[in-house]
């Protein structure tokens, strides 16, 4: 067993995102093949469907953020998370069987789902700490991100044979239960890291992890790149579903397919992650996720033709994309859980959301409008390149020579300083 998952808190932890990943994935195939094979939504409904689960990001992960570092309720946000994920889902299979499921009742079901997701995310953050000790972040983080690739790579497959098979209902109730689970494994989590005292005043600031972010410059530039590769990337996935249907002419199971294979490639990423870190530093490590994870998107727009070789493709630069986002999202990750002081983790987590999360709805309404006067294929383009380009925060910035756990400059304790 892998050395952080021998700790029961972090144990609990991971199984809750693994299970919340697994119906993460799920619905990413089946909401949107619900959209478009249930109630024909088109590639400019598609993309607005897109958006709408990332406002909550912007509007609400900072007040989110203060209010679980505040209270110290970070498992229970969680857990409350998930209940409510249960609830706003069973609405579907109920819809879906009186014939009355409409396009606006999906949006509302998608924003509170993105709800959802800033109270797991922003809280997450704060708890992880509490679960391992420092030596153990990175090796936490790409075990987290290894149960939660596995999940991602089970999920699509299952979401797509359970809508050609069984129709959308039971994709939902799947996704459903998964979250039932991961509530009941936070339940029982009980912390057993240093954490602040709730409601201790920690900063000046009204909002001290905006605060921490403009003076930290290693965790403004690694902010810098992912909210430029999520603007991109949410150019890029907000008609990617129509466009493999449309004009790929892929199945549902096939999408699903497509799907699992990224997650191959983030599996990999994964297994390569500490390794990468010791030999480039977690800095460098960045750089190379975050070109390795759009770059090869550019194929996909590239073939406008059907067969068997266009799939191979696609499962070929869907792979390497996984890879990348692997290698990136766990150094980004890791530089966040060394640098960031624990009192600040969630608050600060929640000012990062709003920005890297919440320019995603304007990059899939950016994809809408040039789905809609340019073409799909230009939104492809657009989304592959614009994304690649965000490792240009890097090069002038100090992060990209950050090591990490041989970096003087990693602890939280030294953070404030450095960030001056």
């Amino acid at each position: 067993m892998p050395t952080p998952l021998r700790h029961s808190a972090f144990r609990k932890l991971w199984s809750a995102t693994t299970l919340a990943a697994l119906g993460d994935a799920i619905s990413s195939v089946t909401l949107p093949l619900a959209a478009i094979e249930v109630l024909n939504a088109d590639a400019v409904h598609s993309a607005v469907l897109s958006a709408v689960i990332w406002l909550p990001s912007l509007f609400l992960a900072i007040p989110v953020g203060s209010f679980a570092d505040r209270t110290g309720y970070h498992r229970r946000l969680m857990a409350g998370a998930n209940l409510l994920r249960v609830v706003i889902l069973s609405s579907v299979p109920i819809a879906t069987a009186f014939g009355v499921l409409t396009l606006t009742q999906l949006a509302i079901i998608l924003a509170v789902i993105g709800l959802c997701s800033v109270l797991s995310n922003v809280s997450e953050s704060g708890l992880f700490a509490t679960t391992l000790p420092p030596e153990l972040y990175v090796a936490g983080q790409a075990a987290s991100y290894t149960g939660q690739t596995v999940a991602i790579l089970a999920g699509p497959a299952v979401g797509g044979l359970l809508v050609q098979l069984a129709g959308v209902p039971a994709a939902v109730g799947v996704d459903a239960a998964t979250a039932v689970a991961a509530a009941l494994f936070l339940l029982r989590l009980r912390p057993v890291g240093r954490h602040h005292e709730p409601g201790s005043p920690q900063s000046r600031d009204r909002r001290p992890g905006l605060a921490f972010i403009r003076r930290n410059s290693l965790i403004r530039t690694a902010l810098s790149v992912t909210a430029t590769g999520n603007f991109f990337n949410m150019v890029f996935l907000s008609v990617l579903v129509w466009y493999y249907v449309h004009k790929l002419a892929l199945t549902s199971a096939q999408i699903g397919f497509v799907f699992s294979v990224q997650a191959v490639g983030g599996l990999a990423g994964a297994a390569l992650a500490s390794r990468l870190a010791r030999r480039i530093g977690l800095g460098r490590m960045l750089l190379v996720g975050c070109v390795l994870s759009h770059a090869p998107l550019l194929v996909i727009p590239a073939v406008g033709a059907t067969g068997g070789l266009v799939f191979a493709l696609v499962l070929a630069s869907t792979l390497l994309g996984g890879v990348g986002e692997s290698v990136q999202d766990i150094s980004v990750g890791s530089v966040f859980a060394l640098v960031v002081p624990p009192h600040l983790r969630s608050q600060t987590r929640g000012a990062y959301q709003t920005v890297s999360f919440g320019l995603r709805p304007l990059g899939a309404v950016t994809g809408a409008v040039l789905a809609a006067t340019a073409g799909i294929p230009v939104a492809l383009w657009v989304g592959a390149i614009g994304g690649t380009l965000a490792c240009l925060w890097l090069l002038p910035s100090r992060l990209l020579s950050f090591r990490g756990q041989d970096d003087p400059s990693e602890q939280p304790e030294s953070a404030i300083a450095l960030a001056q």
